[in-house]
């Protein structure tokens, strides 16, 4: 597959990367979880270890290997050994649903499968629909069924040297897939130098260091699982936590000494529903967050409760992580001013990349605070969807990749994301930023969480809808009420013409709030088109 855009800064590959690294800090504590931990040395040998085994077994350059895979501590020495080998990470949510990991096994073939115990049963039900049975391998303690191998018994039979493996910096190096929002999840292939080179610049633009102690909550088939890797890259000590339970989660950072963490919006809010100050959090310097909308109005209560110690990152499947960041110093500027309109901000651009807005039917670039489409280039941004070679071309103009996003930017350079171009409701031929009318309808004080989307209108075509949780302390929402506080602070046709009280928001595996699910209950019989 040709590449679409400039080469890698310094290209470089992930054996060599990780070898290097893993190899400078022996004693040091690299990785604990809920029952164990492990030295860099023990990551080291145990990760050549099992990259061996999988070159024994045929796995190398250009084989995939899927790992469905819980937070736990084998979870990155699979990761690591797969780049060890010069293989291709596949990662594989557990949480996803049956279906879900049907079609990224049937669409990727993997040569190998690398399963938690809890998932080998439905994961076997999936392997008989593939075309060739891939070589299967469980993480744990239990004894496998026929046919499976444990990761543990090929890393005591195989060479803990450094595998002799050499890879070229176009070699495919991941096959990840997108979260399926917009349509069925794609394959996205990045080279050895696109990953590389992204790992490397999260040290660039987070200033991880050997020093610090990062603690991960969120799926390591996700983010999370990068911010990991990048933090192993500079010596630090990572901690895994296989549920997000805020309670242990705050007591982990007091107990751990936790330097930084990454949380999506709606775990930060449930944090914020809990008495912080009865733990001890002086250690927490960075809380990194991202993968979805955040709200301006919790984002000030956790700055004035844990002070400017948060860092947003924008990024997507195809540009991960970094297109733009929010720092800590623009955080701590718009506590110190007031300033909530920083707060809607996606941040500048990150060091290594590059943004800007063009008109979604012209492609003529936008004058500063000008709304068009957000476009986004890095030398670490994916290759192409893999055996899509329409949707690939359609992906790329002239070099930047088409993120989907509506926004501005303004004469500073800040990007203020409006919403997904998939997410406009198009009502009465207006267009209406679902993401603004969230904002505003979630500073009412009886909500804490709310989601808005387009349902089907017969005069209008589409109509705004919205769906509210409520806060707990608040007890029931008034309705009425909050069509009334919309209708105070948004233009007619933006206000919502239905509100539905919910206990809870559907989320994705990755905690993203699920519109999909939302919106299919009125359009399943519809067809949507959006403007």
């Amino acid at each position: 597959m040709a590449s679409h855009h400039s080469e890698p800064i310094g290209g470089g590959t992930l054996p060599a990367l990780f070898s290097t690294a893993l190899a400078r800090r022996p004693d040091r504590l690299a990785l604990w979880d809920d029952t164990d931990s492990i030295t860099y040395g023990e990551l080291h040998r145990r990760s050549n270890a099992l990259a061996n085994a999988f070159r024994d077994l045929g796995i190398g350059p250009e084989r995939r290997v899927a790992t469905v895979l819980s937070n736990r501590l084998e979870a990155p020495i699979v990761d690591i050994a797969v780049f060890k080998a010069g293989a291709v990470r596949l990662p594989v949510n557990p949480a996803l649903s049956s279906d879900e990991i049907d079609h990224i096994l049937s669409d990727a073939t993997p040569a190998a499968v690398v399963c938690d115990e809890a998932q080998i049963e439905p994961v076997e039900e999936l392997l008989a629909d593939l075309p060739t049975r891939p070589t299967c391998i469980a993480v744990g303690s239990g004894d496998p069924p026929a046919g499976w191998q444990t990761a543990s018994a090929l890393e005591d039979e195989a060479n803990e040297t450094p595998p002799d493996v050499s890879v070229s910096p176009d070699a495919t190096a991941g096959h990840f897939y997108t979260g399926g929002t917009t349509g069925e999840p794609k394959g996205v292939r990045y080279t050895q130098a696109a990953l590389t080179t992204n790992l490397l610049a999260h040290h660039a633009d987070l200033g991880f260091t050997s020093t610090d102690t990062g603690l991960v909550a969120t799926p390591v088939s996700h983010s999370g699982g990068t911010f990991l890797l990048a933090a192993l890259l500079a010596g630090g000590t990572v901690g895994l936590h296989r549920e997000f339970d805020e309670p242990a989660f705050l007591e982990t950072v007091a107990d751990r000494d936790v330097t930084w963490t990454f949380l999506v919006p709606t775990m930060l809010y449930r944090l914020l529903e809990e008495p912080l100050a009865e733990y001890d959090l002086t250690s927490l310097e960075n809380v990194i967050y991202g993968a979805a909308p955040i709200r301006p109005d919790r984002l000030r209560e956790a700055l004035e409760r844990l002070g400017p110690i948060f860092t947003q990152f924008y990024g997507q499947t195809e540009v991960p992580n970094l297109i733009t960041t929010l720092d800590r110093r623009d955080h701590a500027r718009a506590l110190e001013d007031g300033d909530d309109r920083l707060l809607r901000s996606a941040g500048q651009p990150c060091l290594l990349s590059d943004v800007t807005i063009v008109d979604p039917d012209t492609g003529e670039e936008c004058a500063p605070g000008e709304e068009g489409e957000l476009l986004a280039r890095a030398p670490y941004a994916f290759d192409g969807y893999v055996d899509r070679p329409d949707e690939t071309a359609d992906a790329f103009v002239d070099g930047w990749v088409r993120t989907g996003d509506i926004g501005r930017i303004d004469e500073d350079g800040f990007l203020f994301l409006l919403d997904r171009r998939s997410d406009v409701v198009v009502t009465g031929g207006m267009n209406v930023y679902t993401a603004e009318v969230e904002r505003v309808l979630g500073e009412h004080p009886a909500v804490t969480d709310v989601a808005v989307f387009g349902v089907p209108h017969e005069e209008w075509g589409e109509a705004v809808r919205a769906v509210v949780v409520p806060r707990e302390a608040e007890g029931a929402v008034d309705v009425d009420a909050i069509l009334e506080y919309a209708g105070e602070r948004l233009a007619g046709y933006k206000r919502p013409k239905s509100v539905e009280v919910a206990a809870e928001l559907p989320t994705t595996s990755i905690g993203k709030i699920d519109k999909a699910t939302l919106r299919d209950r009125y359009w399943s019989d519809e067809d949507r088109r959006i403007g």
